[in-house]
């Protein structure tokens, strides 16, 4: 009897170590690298460095660009602090050619997702939208000549013309969904002093993305929404508004607590929860740290590190296996497999070309 208890026992731990190794040399079918508010880089430093390399590695691939492409200071470079985007100067133009040039030899899809910083941090549509469609031309007309890249000659500034979107695009034989979507379109549409709220476009935003997300629940996709401000983050523009914010409402705009963002939040948020779907991913830039955090069933991801960092104020309540902080430049990967999905980080302090890697954040459990 001793000896079938231990046969049987040595039988079993053969199978689950077969299907662990089996498990373990699985090659995703699909990559998404997701990097954000890499404007400030010139030319190719450590960071596009790193991810450069992975794309012109992995072409059943893509990447996607979360918005404030490009930073400028404000009276025409004269203010150090940065206001303004795209702006058609040399400065402005080598900032986004140092995220262009990485794409030269990849094979796979590339996107650039507005941010308020690309806007200019308009608070009026047509002088913003002036601003952002000037970024969108040099961007699109740059990848054109990138005959290799998969999208080059259609779709890779999305939402598109100063639209909110909601933008649809089905990737690794139609089991992914990617929905773009432009927060800061939606932030300047909330109601503000003085102005009544856009509620016709808002209506219509929120009614698309809903109906965009039945359809992917139909079609049993994984769903990974991008935009630039997150729903979800502990980064500096999550404190308290300060006195300035208060007042100049294009700073106001980029803090979580300011009506016209929480709103925008709020709502956004709900709704996504409202699908009750373990596989939805929300991800974002704009706080310039990179964070994951998971709960009510949806996976936050911000990647807002491409260039540089915000000293982010961690509590000790937010060291929770759930909500993982860290303070570095990097980018994020997320690998599909055929039973879920593994999120990998890649970051550096800056002192070192070579970027650490993370495998497996969050344990690397896989999310069916």
């Amino acid at each position: 009897m001793k000896n079938i208890f231990r046969f049987l026992f040595v039988l079993g731990f053969l199978f689950q170590s077969r299907a662990a190794h089996s498990q373990s040399v699985e090659k995703p079918s699909f990559k998404l690298y997701l990097i954000g508010d890499a404007g400030e880089s010139d030319s190719v430093r450590a960071t596009l460095h790193q991810l450069k390399a992975k794309l012109d590695s992995n072409a059943n691939s893509a990447v996607i660009f979360l918005g404030d492409n490009c930073y400028t200071g404000a009276l025409l470079g004269f203010l150090k602090f940065n206001v303004g985007g795209y702006d058609g100067s040399k400065l402005a133009q080598d900032r986004l050619m140092g995220q262009l040039n990485i794409l030269r030899d990849y094979k796979g899809s590339a996107y650039f997702v507005p941010g308020n910083h690309d806007w200019f941090n308009k608070t009026n549509v047509k002088r913003g939208k002036k601003k952002l469609l000037a970024e969108q031309t040099f961007i699109e007309d740059t990848l054109k000549n990138f005959t290799k890249l998969k999208n080059h000659a259609k779709g890779t500034f999305l939402p598109a013309n100063g639209s909110p979107g909601p933008v649809s695009l089905n990737f690794n034989n139609g089991k992914v969904r990617i929905i773009f979507i432009d927060t800061y379109r939606l932030i300047i549409a909330e109601k503000r002093l003085g102005k009544k709220k856009d509620t016709t476009l808002l209506n219509k935003f929120y009614r698309d993305l809903d109906a965009q997300l039945d359809e992917a629940t139909l079609m049993r996709q994984k769903i990974i929404v991008v935009a630039h401000h997150p729903i979800l983050a502990k980064g500096h523009h999550s404190l308290p508004l300060s006195f300035s914010q208060g007042i100049v409402r294009r700073f106001a705009d980029a803090n979580t607590n300011y009506p016209p963002y929480h709103d925008m939040a709020v709502q956004l948020d709900s709704l996504l929860k409202s699908h009750h779907r373990p596989d939805i991913y929300y991800v974002a830039g704009h706080e310039h740290s990179l964070e994951y955090f998971y709960t009510d069933s949806l996976h936050y991801i911000v990647s807002g590190a491409g260039c540089k960092t915000d000293n982010v104020l961690q509590k000790p309540e937010d060291t929770d296996a759930e909500f993982q902080i860290w303070k570095e430049q990097g980018f994020f990967e997320i690998d599909f497999y055929s039973d879920g999905e593994a999120l990998i980080l890649y970051y550096s302090d800056g002192t070192d070309p070579e970027m650490k890697i993370r495998h497996c954040v969050n344990g690397c459990r896989r999310y069916d």
